[in-house]
């Protein structure tokens, strides 16, 4: 009863002066202590420390979805990766393969909404699977790499998308991931402006002067983004940041995931073994 969701509650600024935060809806709420997932360039632009959020720096990322009919020809990969040029994606995840209900059911009957080129079907009648799917991540940077994200229009039914989505389709058939003719049962894109923080020569000198300032405002800003730092940013990293967080908030115990990631980065767990689920050998 404590959590909301909805844009309505969607935190719009924070007066570190006061310890309020506020929300889309007008609402004011005060807090002791605030654990932020915000990203840190946001976050010190509202506390008017533009400076340092200036010399933070981010890519954003576009990510990319296919739905296509018929068998996976991949074999069991998964993830791959791309260095060539011939295509704007970095990497590509075979998603049909981490779980059947990633897909429609065989049975499920749909229409091809444009081959694989962007190209209109030969016939758009709605037809039953196999099908598999493929996400493509690429990568966008202001000062080093641009996207394009003019409107253009696809075949058949495909819709209208980005450039950059006829340009991972193409990239796609160049890889040899799909063919020119394949049967595109479904397209989707999303463009996240905060994808990755980006280490700079800048970034821990404004660490160093940002989290402790928020801090002694009784805002513990950590996360992916909250604390930006790339090596320690994964999943499994950002659980630790959050445990540890709210630890240190309770019972003033150190940060090791934020403060030390060479250390936990090659740490190894041998305190806690799971024998089987709900037990744990100590």
């Amino acid at each position: 009863d404590k959590q909301t969701y909805g844009p309505e509650n969607a935190v719009v600024s924070v007066d570190a002066d006061a310890k309020t935060v506020t929300l889309a809806s007008g609402q004011k709420i005060e807090y002791g202590a605030l654990i932020s997932t915000l990203p840190l360039d946001i976050m010190c632009r509202w506390v008017g420390r533009e400076d340092w959020a200036d010399r933070l720096s981010h890519s954003s990322s576009h990510i990319i979805g296919l739905g296509i009919r018929g068998a996976a020809p991949h074999g069991k990969k998964c993830w791959l990766y791309y260095p060539e040029d011939d295509c704007p994606f970095y990497r590509t995840t075979v998603f049909s393969h981490y779980a059947k209900k990633n897909c429609p059911d065989e049975s499920a009957r749909l229409p091809t909404l444009c081959k694989g080129d962007g190209s209109a079907p030969d016939s758009a009648a709605e037809a039953e699977g196999p099908y598999w799917s493929l996400m493509f991540e690429v990568s966008e940077s202001q000062a080093w790499k641009a996207v394009n994200q003019e409107s253009v229009t696809l075949g058949g039914t495909g819709g209208s998308w980005p450039k950059v989505v006829l340009d991972t389709m193409q990239g796609a058939i160049n890889t040899q991931l799909i063919t020119a003719d394949a049967e595109i049962v479904s397209i989707y894109h999303r463009r996240l402006e905060h994808g990755y923080p980006t280490p700079s020569l800048a970034r821990d000198g404004v660490l160093e002067e940002a989290l402790p300032f928020l801090q002694s405002k009784g805002i513990w800003s950590r996360g992916r983004f909250g604390s930006y730092k790339y090596e320690v940013a994964n999943q499994d990293h950002s659980l630790m940041l959050g445990v540890e967080c709210a630890d240190n908030i309770m019972f003033g115990t150190k940060e090791l995931t934020l403060h030390y990631p060479d250390i936990v980065n090659k740490k190894k767990n041998t305190e806690l073994t799971y024998l089987s689920k709900g037990q744990l050998k100590k």
